[in-house]
């Protein structure tokens, strides 16, 4: 259907009716010509020269690999945290027990 029926359509629709249901009715219309809309074949054809299942598995493989490797960073990270935490803390026992007189 082109703009001008369109037009004439929305224009009678607001004549029978008020503008609200006339809005309606022309959002329930197709708002190109029906052969110029995207078919599921068409989309499919398409999108599957851009990726297929098997290129979207080998992604997720990867994501799935980065994440199980951020949880070993993270556990790494933590153990370090930790250690590093220990020395500063034998660190600041050493000097305060030092001024306290108990060591030295």
């Amino acid at each position: 259907m082109s703009e001008e029926d369109r037009s004439r359509i929305y224009a009678w629709f607001r004549e029978q009716l008020d503008e609200r249901r006339a809005e309606y009715m022309m959002s329930c219309l197709a708002p190109a010509p029906l052969s110029d809309l995207v078919t599921r074949d068409f989309l499919t054809a398409e999108l599957s020269r851009f990726a297929t299942k098997d290129d979207l598995a080998a992604v997720e493989a990867k994501v799935d690999v980065l994440v199980a490797l951020r949880g070993e960073d993270r556990a790494a990270s933590r153990v370090r945290h930790f250690w590093l935490a220990g020395i500063g803390l034998s660190a600041l026992a050493s000097i305060w027990l030092d001024a306290a007189g108990v060591i030295g």
